[in-house]
């Protein structure tokens, strides 16, 4: 019995010492706010812009293009390290300009030409893609 009356007590020192300091009206403010009323004259005199809280913005940062023809490589290179299928193959990855890649070697399917070179369309930077893969066991072309 003496251990829930001082705890009560102690609620009570604590709500006190909070209203006292202003930490209530701040909070009940936003929950006006947030019900869509306007607070009274005596609260929004006490709101501080301490009190008044802006959430974290998470925006991620613009995506830039890379800066070289390396960098540019170094991207698609990780796009198919990345890529269960195509992190087997021999393609050789080459910026043969600006924006430009072009991609050698063999794949197993002509599926795998149409994917690779879908990632290499969406890595960051890339404008052109020169396909010169060729499906194992075919003859390139003349």
């Amino acid at each position: 019995m003496g251990a829930m009356l001082f705890g009560a007590l102690a609620g009570v020192a604590v709500g006190m010492l909070l209203a006292d300091r202003g930490a209530l009206s701040g909070l009940l403010s936003g929950l006006r706010r947030a019900a869509g009323s306007r607070p009274s004259d005596r609260s929004a005199r006490r709101d501080r812009p301490a009190d008044r809280v802006r959430p974290l913005r998470t925006e991620r940062a613009p995506r830039r293009p890379p800066n070289d023809e390396a960098e540019l490589e170094a991207r698609v290179l990780e796009t198919f390290r990345n890529d269960p299928i195509l992190v087997d193959r021999p393609i050789d990855i080459g910026a043969i300009g600006t924006g430009i890649i072009e991609l050698t070697g063999w794949v197993d399917a002509a599926s795998e030409i149409r994917h690779a070179t879908t990632l290499t369309r969406g890595t960051i930077g890339v404008n052109t893609v020169v396909n010169r893969l060729i499906v194992r066991g075919s003859t390139p072309a003349a």
